[in-house]
Parts: structure tokens; sequence; C-alpha cells
């Protein structure tokens, strides 16, 4: 068969599908709408033990989580018209004389359930041939063990609206000419698929089960976050029955790359992950001590050393950089371990408990403290001292107590401890090691307070239970210090796949993550380094490397005009080139202009909307929740992780210091085909 015939036959099979599948949902919609009618006529004459309720009941909960399957089934069908397949392999069997062929594309396709499909998922086993080897002996790991054989023909297809544009035979694995087109493309508002273009060293992180805890290092451009995505939706696709989205979790920079990445899951045919920064579950967890700063807050304090007081939130926050560095180390940790364990003899006044007829002796509750509860946190023990006692009652009078008593049990037993308060004991700590305390009158927290704080919190309350997590993502890794790495691994014993690049750091010197990692979370951390970049063109990514005199990356050779500095004499004048370089720029979706700190971004949004009146300018903040097409103005640190077709980066001489610097590495990695810098010179 042709290959124009194959697409007809593949074509023709997603049509009669999409017409069976509609047809269920059409004939599932009339019994649940007749379950409705039924309980509405006749709930009254229902038996009075609801056993009919009941039924009714689970009948129409189970048509309504069919028709929800239905709908996926649907829209991958739908999608999958479109381009139903991208890839083919021909793979010869050790031992058989004739090769079998595979289609790959995004969803499995075939005409009945025990019939060989037309389309294999692209996360299927026989489909890592594809992406792993050229013509040649291979192999692969299916349900059955490692099957040998040799590739005998490799295919790469260009559908579009179910049409064969053209087609490729290659030897190589992903044809230069495929991955050249994918990015030349233009930059979306959102994180695109890769599946088509999916390299050998990604594949082989996607498809990676033996390792629990997988660290990714990897350059500006290289692809982690897609890998990191397209892991996800492998490992939901082979462990259907032990793991959901539900039970994934991303830990992500801000609520504007989570939007960025929001519909690369359901584009593979998987519902979306949980997303949040661990900013915001810290101050979910410390919200009883007040309001915090978040980490951008840090950044602009580090920005603005010189700055008076008055610039900081509160107007008390006078910048204090090494000090806050320091309280996230190593050395803090040890200091605080001290402290939690001298509040073992300091923070107890035992004597005898009295409550009605029950009674405990003061050496009874010291032993148990000391002795039977040693490995529960300190400030949650004595609540279980008051279980034990109030479960010895209720079983001599065979009755449950009442929650009066219960309550007025815990608070006897509480007031044995000196004090309760973690922020009077964290600010004891504080004291007692010559450091500025907290101003508990503000009801405010500083950021480097954050995390030891939340760290005391873990060591001396239990910690409630949540709903489990079974695989953690962590990005941006080179964005999280020691403590908050010691503090992941204390709420989460799952895999986790953690990703990053050590430079595009947000801090004024590189830490190099991986290598701490393993001291933490021990030898089941695997690291993977991918060193090449595909986003920027070769000059873009010529002039970022030596601004952090960075070596050793590889790049597609994807060629565009070289990166342009321009001198203004005033900063009207560079607003004024600005707008009139933005707006010859009209072949592109997604255009950025990267400013050092908050303050400037909103200056320079106001300065361009002027210039540009019929444009629409969108300044982005830290707590903007959306990014969308056309021209974005925001501080560097907000468009971490992000693309644009073309980047513009205004008043590039206050980029002076060493994390000035690393800002401008993070924007000029930002662009993919157009990068422009601008200089005030009478500045």
């Amino acid at each position: 068969m042709n290959e124009e015939s194959y697409l007809t036959l593949v074509i023709d099979t997603l049509q009669q599908k999409i017409a069976e599948i509609k047809g269920k949902m059409a004939g599932n919609q009339k019994d649940i709408e007749n379950m409705h009618d039924y309980f509405w006529e006749n709930y009254t004459e229902f038996d009075e033990y609801g056993y009919e309720l009941y039924d009714n009941n689970t009948a129409l909960k189970n048509r309504i989580k069919e028709q929800g399957e239905y709908t996926k089934e649907l829209m991958r069908y739908e999608k999958m018209t479109d381009s139903p397949y991208f890839g083919r392999v021909d793979f010869c069997y050790e031992d058989e004389d004739e090769p079998e062929t595979y289609y790959i594309g995004i969803a499995n396709l075939a005409k009945g359930r025990a019939e060989n499909p037309y389309v294999f998922d692209w996360r299927a086993p026989v489909s890592g041939l594809f992406y792993d080897y050229d013509k040649g002996p291979a192999q692969f790991l299916a349900p059955a063990g490692t099957l040998t054989g040799e590739i005998t023909c490799k295919k790469q297809y260009k559908i579009k609206n179910g049409k064969l544009i053209y087609v490729l035979e290659n030897d190589m694995n992903i044809d230069d000419e495929i991955l050249q087109q994918a990015l030349s493309e233009h930059a979306d508002a959102s994180l695109k698929s890769i599946v088509t273009t999916i390299q050998k060293e990604q594949n082989s992180i996607i498809r990676d089960t033996t390792h629990r805890i997988l660290a990714v290092q990897g350059c500006a451009g290289s692809g982690k976050t897609s890998v990191a995505l397209h892991r996800i939706a492998y490992l939901l696709y082979h462990n259907r029955k032990n793991l959901n989205a539900a039970q994934v979790l991303i830990l992500s920079p801000n609520s504007i790359f989570a939007d960025y990445i929001s519909r690369i899951l359901p584009e593979l045919g998987e519902e979306n992950i949980c997303e949040m920064t661990f900013d915001d579950f810290a101050y979910r967890e410390l919200r009883a001590y007040g309001e915090a700063e978040d980490r951008y807050d840090e950044i602009e304090k580090s920005l603005h050393e010189d700055a008076p007081a008055e610039y900081f939130i509160a107007n008390t926050l006078i910048p204090s950089t090494d000090e806050a560095d320091y309280k996230q180390t190593k050395a803090y940790i040890e200091e605080l371990d001290g402290f939690i364990l001298s509040l073992e003899w300091e923070l107890m006044n035992f004597k005898d408990f009295h409550y009605k007829k029950m009674e405990m002796k003061e050496n009874e509750i010291s032993d148990l403290f000391y002795e039977k509860l040693a490995d529960v946190p300190i400030l949650s023990r004595m609540e279980k001292i008051g279980e034990y006692l109030i479960d010895a009652e209720e079983t001599l009078r065979d009755k449950n107590m009442e929650e009066e008593e219960k309550l007025e049990i815990f608070d006897r037993l509480n007031r044995m401890y000196e004090t309760q308060n973690l922020l009077e004991l964290y600010n004891r700590f504080l004291e007692e090691t010559d450091r500025l305390p907290l101003n508990t009158t503000e009801n405010f927290l500083r950021y480097e307070d954050v995390y030891p704080l939340l760290y005391l919190k873990y060591a001396l309350i239990e910690p409630p239970k949540r709903r489990e997590v079974k695989h953690l993502v962590i990005d941006e890794m080179q964005d999280y210090s020691y403590l908050q790495y010691v503090l992941l691994e204390k709420m989460f014993h799952c895999p986790m796949t953690i990703l990053g690049d050590k430079v595009q750091t947000m801090a004024k010197t590189q830490q190099n993550i991986l290598s701490f990692l393993p001291k933490i979370f021990g030898k089941e951390v695997h690291c993977v380094y991918l060193n090449k970049s595909y986003r920027s063109t070769s000059e873009i990514t010529a002039f970022a490397s030596q601004l952090v005199e960075e070596k050793g990356i590889a790049t597609v050779e994807r060629h565009g005009e070289p990166p342009q500095t321009t001198d203004c004499s005033s900063s009207r004048e560079m607003y004024q080139k600005i707008a009139l370089d933005i707006q010859k720029e009209t072949d592109a979706d997604t255009i950025a202009v990267l400013c050092l700190d908050a303050y400037s971004a909103k200056i320079t949004a106001q300065n361009l909307q002027n210039e540009m009146p019929q444009m629409q300018i969108s300044l982005l903040k830290k707590d903007s929740m959306h990014f969308e097409k056309g021209i974005s103005v925001m501080p560097f640190y907000l468009a971490k992780g992000l693309e644009f077709d073309a980047v513009f980066v205004p008043d590039l001489q206050n980029y002076i210091t060493p994390l000035h610097k690393q800002a401008l590495y993070i924007n000029a990695t930002r662009a993919l085909h157009v990068l422009r810098l601008y200089k005030n010179t009478k500045e």
C-alpha cells in the first residue's frame, strides 16, 4: 500500500471512530437525562433504607464518568485527524525474513480492540526505535523482554489537515530538515509538544524508569521542561494502575510559567498535573505567622543592595544578602538543629496531671515524653500523651468522651510547655545567636527567615497527612537552596525529576546543585547532562555564551541576524527606537521587552504604550497568572523558562554587577530569532 492510500485508510478509520464515539455519547447523554427524570419522578417512593437511591446515584456517576472518558477519546481522535502520525519504522525481528511496519503518532489507533494498531502511541515500547536508532541493528524493551533485530527503513512525515505534505526517508535519527523547520517556527503563548523531534538523549530521560531521582542539568534551550513533561506523560501512560495526574506535582517558578506549560499534557492526551510554587506552599504552612516576602522580593533586594531601606517592603528591610544567603546553608541548619536539641530540656515543665478521676505522675509523663515518644517532634508529644490518656479512659468507661473533655485534657497537658509559639522560639534562637529578631508586632516575615521557620516547624510539630504525591517535578533547580532541598527530602518520599541550569541562576554566583543533591537524597540520585541548545540562532547563542564565559555548548546550526546593540542619547530616544524596532517585527507572534527589575519594567511598559498607543502592551508582574501572544514587558526573573520570537533589552548600561550579568544572560537566552539591546549613553 502506498503512502497516500495508507493515510486515507487511517483518516477513514479515525472518522469511523469519531462517529462511533459521538453515537455512544448521544446514547449516554440520553441515559443520563432519563436517570435524572426517573429520580425526580420517583424519589419520594424510594425504599426507606436508601438502596434504590444508592443504586440510582451509582449508575448516574458511572454514566457521567463514562461520558468524560468518551470526551477525552473524542478529543484525541479529532486532534489526530489533522496529523495522525509523524514517523515510521520498519523493523525486521531476529530470525524473521520480513520486517514489520510501525507508524508512530501522538496516540494509538486500531480498528478493533484485538487488532494491530494502524498507529502506535509515541510512548509505546516499539516507538523507542524511532527516537533511539538509525537504520541498522536495533533493539527495544517490550513486556516480553528485549527484542532485537534490524531497522530496514525510517521515514518522517509532514501531515497537515489530513493531507500528506511530504515524506522523508532518512538514515539518521530525526532528520535535520524536520528539526530545522520546527526550530524556525514562531514561538507560541504555550510550550510546544516535541514528540516529532525528540532527540536520542532526550528520549533516554523521558523513558527512564530505573532511577528514583533523576536530576537533569541542561543548558538554556536544551528542552529540559519539555522533556520533563513528556516524561510525565510517558510515566502516566505506562503506569495507569498506580499513577494518575492528580498524584503528580510540579514545583514551578511562578504562575506565568505554569500557564505557559499547561497545554502540553492535554495535547499529549493526559490530564494536567498539579502545580504550585514552593513559596506558595511555605506561605500556606506559615500563614498563622503573617505575610511574607517571596523569592522575587529577595531578588529585588539583591539587585538594589545600595538602595535606602524605604525602597523595600514595610520600610524596615535593610539588605543583608550575605546573612540571607547563610540562612539557607547546611551550617545554618546545624545551628538550628543544636537549638532544637536544647529545647528537649529547656522547653518543658513537667508536673503531675489530674483531671476528674484521671491522673498521671510527673515521672510517668517524663518517661513517655523522652523514651516512648522520642521519635515524635517535641511540640506534638503532649498531644500523643493526651491521646493515650483519652484512649485508656474511654476503654475504662466503655464509651467515647465528650469533645469538651478531650480539649480540656490537651489544654492541661500543653501548659507544661514553656511556649508552643513557633515565632517566639525562632526569635529566641535568633537572639541567642546574636541575630536580628523578627518584629512580631508587624505580622511580617523576611524571606530569608521563611524556610528556616518552616524547617523549625517540621522539626517541632508533626506534619498533617496530605494528599499523596507519587511523582515530584522540580523545575529551575539552581534557584533552590540547600535548606529547601533538605525540606523537600523531608516532605516527599516519591520518585522525582529535578531539572535546571546552573548558569541561569538568579544569584550572584553559580552553585552546582548536583554536587550536594546526593548528600541530601542519597545514592539514588542519577545525574544527566543536556549540552545541546535547540532554541536560539547560532549568533544569539554565541553572544549569550560570552556573557558568562560558558563553554562546551553544542547548537543546531541555525542562522539569523546577529544581536544588535544600539546607543541612545536619552531615555526618550531609547523608547522611541525600541518602539520602531518592535513595529518592524511584523512576523513575530511573541515579543518580550525584558528589564532588570519590576520598577524598570513598569516605567518601560508605560513609555512604550505612549510610543505605540495602537498596540497592546502587557506588563507582567510577579502575581500575573497568564502568558499570551503579543508584546510583553517584564523583569528578567519572570522570563525564566519562556521563549520569544524577539527579545528587546533596554538600559544595557545598568547591567554592572555579577548578578546583573546573570540577568542579561537569562534575557539573551529567551530569544529564538531576534535579540536587540539598547544603551542609554547619558546615564
